[in-house]
């Protein structure tokens, strides 16, 4: 779903919409950008240079991407629940991050039940996509410890040194070639960000 899709089925206020605008055109460039940092990754990897810091850019991108979507949920699911204490879209701060915005709408007995609450939840945390659990472990990882790609591998889990492992949430992700775990990141992250959108322009429609 493109822009004006979304924008069509919104039927926000004027300043509101165009607050979405801008908050899905970030949304957009920064996932442009993970797929410009895989692409120097893999050609740096390709030939047998460090990749170290496009796969380091690659993952704040791709986190970037769940958070700018976040905010775009909030802004519609605030149209849609003015009461269901979210966060006011032209008052939004930093905090309005993927993590917290999934958890507000799974506690609230009127969004729990949500299409895209229930999506958020179901695939990020209930049943996660293996592609997300080695996104968010990498992304939450390369927060405090230098990524290192042995062999042009996407460290696992078990890779870790144990004076790591304890400073991360217990998680059994396997290592992978880079190529191949950075494209199942794009390819999951792409079909959920846009699964998310037909979810939002449903919920809005059928509201107006």
């Amino acid at each position: 779903m493109d822009e004006s899709d979304l924008m069509a089925a919104a039927g926000l206020p004027a300043e509101k919409a165009e607050l979405l605008r801008h908050l899905h055109r970030f949304t957009g460039e920064r996932l442009e950008g993970a797929q410009a940092c895989r692409a120097r990754a893999v050609a740096a990897l390709e030939e047998s240079r460090d990749a170290e810091a496009d796969l380091h850019a690659f993952l704040r991108e791709c986190w970037e991407v769940l958070d700018g979507l976040a905010r775009e949920v909030n802004a519609c699911m605030e149209h849609l629940f003015p009461d269901a204490g979210l966060y006011p879209p032209m008052e939004m701060t930093r905090q309005c991050t993927f993590y917290v915005l999934r958890m507000k709408l799974h506690e609230r007995p009127d969004t729990a039940g949500h299409p895209v609450s229930q999506l958020l939840w179901q695939q990020t945390r209930d049943s996660p996509a293996e592609a997300y659990r080695r996104l968010s472990f990498l992304y939450n990882l390369s927060l405090f410890f230098p990524l290192s790609l042995v062999e042009g591998r996407l460290p696992g889990s078990a890779d870790l040194p144990s004076t790591v492992r304890g400073l991360l949430k217990t998680a059994d992700v396997a290592g992978c070639e880079a190529a191949e775990g950075m494209d199942a990141i794009l390819r999951w992250l792409n079909g959920f960000v846009q699964e998310c959108y037909r979810r939002l322009a449903r919920a809005i429609q059928s509201d107006a």
